[in-house]
């Protein structure tokens, strides 16, 4: 018997190319997100949007909370738009979205402009954020899953990596332009993004779910035909079936099924799950970093560099959970973990905050900048990948883009109150804000511990059978599954697709 082929090396080059090119909804959000945090440091920018004093705090907030807005409308129309129009046109409406706010932002000439182009680029990725993972999650084979969902998370870590490093290269730049150049590098990502999705496949459930059959055995043969032909049929016939007997519900009636008794438990942890990257603290301390920096004694071009850096420690933790733990590690075991990690480093912060504020102390300071990029760090490995993959494969087919679409709904809800909280909480009562995420994180572990079940290495209609739904068995399936070839020559791959393509359209048309 062949052992199962978990992670990155159980991929073909075109699952991983297509994986990559729809993670870069993770990459628009990453320079979306973290190029504000930089604008909101240059001095040029206070000058020009809060006036002489350079300081307004309602305005602040309103351009950080308002992308929030956009983005809670952008997450409620992708939960209509990943059925209707299907997960990969979501993405290019998106991008379209996005592209326009970008250019807002860029020649924003009074604070209404520039938060209403953030509250479009919001919309655009709330849209992108929670389409990726779905779509990635139905690309994939049950043993590989963590990997591609979690090259979105990479790239996610990736675009804030580089949007620290626009907004330093910005403070080099003359006036205005310091800011205008590094909000104008929102839009080429999007560009890319777009042109993409005309190379894309669609999702093979979402085809078998509109009974186009012979084209969704097309795509899993086109992606994951170099593991034979007996583990994509399994997989096939499995998904069909489970399709098959969740049909009949009114796609109307969808929405109200996540909060009956059947559903309610997947419909709360989801929403746990995406809220708690808010809750976190990660959320708050990406954005505010640089006001952290500053109460820690750093001034003028150190925050921002200081800042770019930070954005190393998440890729690098984001590196290591895609390619050694992603798969190896039970999910349970990841998100348990990682929130008792976090809420100790967030005490730890809070203490030298605590005593070191004010750069009083310069060692006690670099000690409180080390724990905020071990935080970074900690909150990619955890979470940045694990989070999505567990919120993309807990719903049904059915209820898979709604419930996703929900969940990030709330998600952005929160980020709105919690973005213009921070801004005055960090004037108001300074370190003391950080208990807040500290009993966040104790909650959200022991929740995790009592009602999480384990889905590593589940198809996504087995998962369904954790929460007590009635599923499809097939004999064989999982044998089958791991013992399939490492890799077929090129030959019998090119001939094994062919074979099944042909006799899924004769099927088809039969």
């Amino acid at each position: 018997m062949v052992k199962r082929i978990a992670g990155h090396r159980g991929n073909s080059t075109r699952s991983v190319l297509v994986g990559l090119a729809i993670s870069l909804a993770g990459f628009l959000y990453g320079i979306d997100t973290g190029i504000i945090a930089s604008t909101i440091a240059h001095d040029s920018f206070k000058r020009y949007m809060y006036g002489p004093r350079m300081d307004n705090a309602s305005i602040q907030a309103g351009i950080v909370s308002g992308y929030y807005a956009g983005y809670a409308v952008g997450s409620a129309a992708a939960a209509y738009t990943m059925d209707r129009i299907s997960r990969r046109w979501t993405l290019l409406f998106a991008c379209c979205i996005s592209i326009i706010g970008a250019i807002l932002q860029a020649a924003a000439i009074n604070p209404a402009m520039m938060i209403v182009g953030r509250a479009l680029s919001g919309s655009s990725t709330g849209m992108v954020y929670p389409t990726a993972p779905v779509y990635l999650a139905e690309l994939s084979l049950a043993e590989n899953r963590g990997f591609l969902v979690g090259l979105k998370g990479l790239m996610n870590t990736i675009g804030f990596l580089v949007a620290g490093f626009i907004g330093y290269a910005g403070a080099f730049a003359y006036g205005d332009l310091q800011w205008r150049i590094p909000l104008a590098t929102q839009g080429p990502p999007a560009v890319l993004l777009a042109i993409l999705t005309a190379f894309l496949p669609y999702s093979p459930r979402w085809l078998a779910q509109r009974e186009r059959y012979g084209h969704a055995k097309k795509v899993m043969y086109s992606l994951h035909g170099h593991r034979g032909d007996d583990v994509v049929e399994a997989e096939f016939a499995e998904m069909c079936d489970q399709i098959r007997l969740e049909a009949g519900s009114s796609k109307r009636e969808n929405f109200k099924k996540l909060f009956t008794r059947q559903y309610i438990r997947r419909t709360l942890l989801a929403c746990l799950i995406v809220n708690m990257q808010k809750l976190s603290g990660s959320n708050v301390i990406q954005n505010y970093q640089s006001i952290l920096y500053t109460s820690l004694g750093y001034e003028g071009n150190t925050v921002l560099l200081i800042g770019a850096l930070y954005g190393f420690s998440a890729v690098i933790g984001q590196i290591i959970n895609v390619f050694f733990t992603a798969d190896h590690w039970t999910r349970r075991k990841t998100v348990i973990g990682g929130s008792y990690t976090l809420a100790v480093l967030l005490a730890v912060l809070t203490a030298l905050s605590y005593f070191y504020a004010d750069g009083v102390n310069p060692a006690g300071s670099r000690a409180a900048v080390a724990v905020i990029f071990l935080f970074a760090f900690a909150y990619s490995f955890y979470f940045n990948s694990v989070g999505w993959v567990l919120v993309a494969e807990i719903f049904p087919l059915a209820l898979r883009g709604v419930g996703v679409g929900f969940s990030v709904f709330t998600q952005s809800i929160t980020a709105i109150w919690l973005s213009y909280a921070a801004s005055i909480a960090f004037d108001v009562i300074a370190w003391r804000f950080y208990f807040v995420f500290i009993a966040a994180n104790l909650f959200a572990g022991t929740i995790y511990l009592l009602y999480l079940p384990e889905t590593r290495f589940l198809t996504l209609e087995e998962v369904a059978a954790k929460f007590g739904d009635e599923v499809v068995v097939r004999e064989g399936i999982k044998a089958k599954r791991a013992e399939s070839p490492a890799r077929p020559s090129p030959k019998e791959t090119t001939e094994a697709i062919s074979e099944n393509v042909e006799s899924a359209t004769r099927g088809m048309h039969s």
